[in-house]
């Protein structure tokens, strides 16, 4: 029975989809105004884990994503660099994809832009107006705070030790000073200039940041969806003003579970550019690699700060190896299988469901992922006990099998299996079997090293020549 931690009531309830069997979920993707560092990647994981682990426990889920192109950061990032919005916003948002496929992040079913749904913007804005829950004030439109009684309820906010201040156009501000938050901003003659304007009952306007989820949100799943996701960092102003202007307008329950990711900080401190630590995807990926990186993440629970540095990635990259060379070997033993029964083999084949159940649990615990990688590593030292000396067909099928169903859970080792060793390699692998029966060393040797040169590493077994690449030793 799955577990999530949910902000809104702070504490663990059991899941229940509005729909039985079908999972809907919206979560705040990239603000496309520079390179993401890897802490808004660790968000992006996060949400890739908890889809494959609605999928591992039999949900069909929808994932919607946003863009966000159009924003405080994105006009202003995009005059600095002499371009227009939309390619300045469409040159990060290729660099966004590029690095969910580095960290082998599945797509979702959809990733409506903010531009493409500004009309519904100006509805949901005129709605509230309606209500009394907006005003317009010099070709803006703001929200009024005060008009819906349950402001705060996510961020549990405490509106009788703190003051509430005029209505303000950016789209940050202190948590300590909420304030009416616009919905809509009145375009500037620059951003007119720019092209940066819609026409809207209140004059030219351009959306607000808050508004904008809001809308792509209830546009993909209707007024009430099951999983709303983000940082930490969203709660408050974002997420808060997110529920005041769906909730204001529908008079329904805007989301039935929040999920947050806690930040990454990077040697125990937190990312900024004065500092110096702020890392990019591709930096770190093309030190350790994408599914390393994947791993190292999966390491940490999301609810918990990852502390990340050298000696923790190093460890997670090992950890990780460990278990890739345990499949690598269950598959080489699989395809010298035996048909012949062993002494070991029932024991085996009663521990497999039992470790799945374990597996299970942790997953059902709140998305635990690195409790289940304690389940995963116990299933690859049960694995390699039984290499020692088992070789029966249907004890290692059902390894290989319980061990890439929980690869596939955790999106690692996606191209397991799928690596062709080259031709040139396989000849010389046959050349050197050749030379070591005819007890010719020297050229054994010599043959081993030039396979070696060619990025590759040959082990003997009594099965014959282990060939594999040499990073994976």
């Amino acid at each position: 029975m799955l577990q999530v931690y949910n902000t809104l009531t702070r504490n663990k309830e059991i899941f229940k989809p509005v729909k039985e069997g079908e999972v809907s979920i919206y979560a705040c993707g990239p603000t496309v105004y520079n390179m993401p560092h890897i802490g808004n990647y660790r968000t992006f994981l996060m949400t890739d884990n908890i889809v494959r682990t609605l999928e591992y426990l039999g949900y069909k889920v929808r994932l919607v994503m946003n863009i966000t192109d159009i924003d405080d950061k994105t006009i202003r990032n995009s005059k600095a660099a002499g371009m227009s919005l939309k390619d300045f916003t469409e040159k990060y948002t290729e660099e966004f994809f590029k690095g969910l496929d580095m960290l082998n992040i599945k797509r979702a079913s959809a990733y409506p832009r903010a531009t493409e749904n500004v009309d519904g913007m100006i509805e949901l804005a005129r709605k509230l107006i309606e209500k009394g829950l907006a005003y317009e004030k010099d070709g803006s439109v703001y929200y009024r705070i005060s008009g819906f009684p349950d402001y705060g309820k996510l961020s549990k906010l405490d509106f009788d030790n703190i003051k509430i201040g005029a209505s303000v156009d950016v789209d940050e501000y202190d948590k300590d000073n909420p304030r009416d938050f616009a919905l809509l901003k009145a375009s500037t003659l620059e951003e007119i200039e720019r092209g940066i304007y819609y026409e809207s009952p209140w004059g030219k306007v351009r959306p607000g940041w808050h508004i904008e989820c809001s809308v792509m949100a209830m546009n993909s799943f209707g007024p009430t969806l099951d999983i709303h996701i983000g940082g930490v960092d969203l709660i408050f102003p974002h997420h808060e003003n997110e529920i005041a202007q769906s909730e204001g307008a529908t008079g329904k329950p805007f989301v039935c579970h929040w999920i947050h990711g806690e930040h990454l900080i990077v040697e125990g401190e937190k990312m900024s550019k004065s500092k110096g630590n702020v890392f990019t995807l591709p930096e770190i990926v093309e030190k350790y690699g994408g599914e390393v990186v994947r791993f190292m993440f999966l390491s940490v629970h999301y609810r918990k700060k990852l502390d990340y540095s050298e000696s923790f990635a190093e460890n997670a990259k090992n950890n990780y190896l460990k278990l890739k060379e345990t499949l690598t070997n269950l598959e080489f033993a699989l395809r010298n299988a035996e048909d012949k029964p062993g002494s070991g083999d029932a024991e085996i084949l009663n521990i497999l469901p039992e470790l799945e159940n374990q597996f299970r649990d942790a997953l059902e615990d709140d998305f635990n992922t690195p409790k289940a990688i304690t389940v995963f590593r116990e299933l690859s030292r049960t694995a390699n006990l039984y290499l020692e000396s088992g070789r029966n067909r249907q004890v290692l099928e059902q390894l290989c099998f319980l061990y890439k169903r929980f690869s596939d859970a955790l999106g690692i080792f996606a191209q397991a299996g799928k690596e062709e060793v080259p031709d040139e390699v396989l000849r010389l692998v046959e050349d050197r079997e050749a030379a070591r029966k005819k007890k010719d060393w020297a050229t054994s040797d010599a043959i081993r090293e030039k396979i070696k040169s060619l990025g590759y590493i040959v082990q003997d077994t009594k099965e014959g020549p282990k060939v594999k690449k040499a990073e994976e030793s």
